[in-house]
């Protein structure tokens, strides 16, 4: 058989397309994290948030994170636990949201113990918000799991 030019072009588009063919099955397979499944309502509030951050400033100080041998723990500040009505901790993994943890909080709990079985190495998001008098506040820290 002889090989002209019109034979190499033909090789040449065949191994381009089964290559791009290859790259497009390869590129459908992996796992897509977003931030946020909202991200784009997220987006819309932010003006809300804003407002949640600025009166939540007085309250940085208010949590107290302990790593413990097998217990991941959060205590909250006497005066805050007397005023949080209703919430919820986030334990929010920025690189995989299969992994997130979200725990709610009884009124006037003191201590939030999250077991380290729950949790894998890496580094977390505590987003720990709750609400009083009928507003929303929000603490965010991040945190390190050894």
């Amino acid at each position: 058989m002889k090989w002209n030019w019109g034979t190499g072009i033909f090789i040449f588009l065949t191994l381009f397309l089964m290559a791009s063919a290859g790259f497009i099955i390869f590129a459908m397979n992996q796992d897509v994290n977003l931030v946020h499944r909202d991200y784009y309502e997220k987006g819309v509030d932010y003006t809300e948030q804003m407002n949640v951050n600025a009166r939540s400033v007085p309250y940085k100080n208010a949590l107290n994170v302990n790593l413990q041998n097998d217990v991941f723990q959060i205590d909250i500040d006497d005066l805050l636990a007397a005023k949080i009505d209703s919430g919820n901790v986030l334990l929010f993994r920025p690189s995989s949201s299969k992994n997130d943890v979200l725990i709610s909080l009884n009124k006037q709990a003191k201590t939030i113990q999250i077991s380290k079985d729950e949790l894998i190495n890496g580094r977390y998001i505590l987003k720990f918000s709750w609400y009083s008098e009928g507003l929303r506040y929000e603490l965010d820290r991040p945190v390190n799991i050894q």
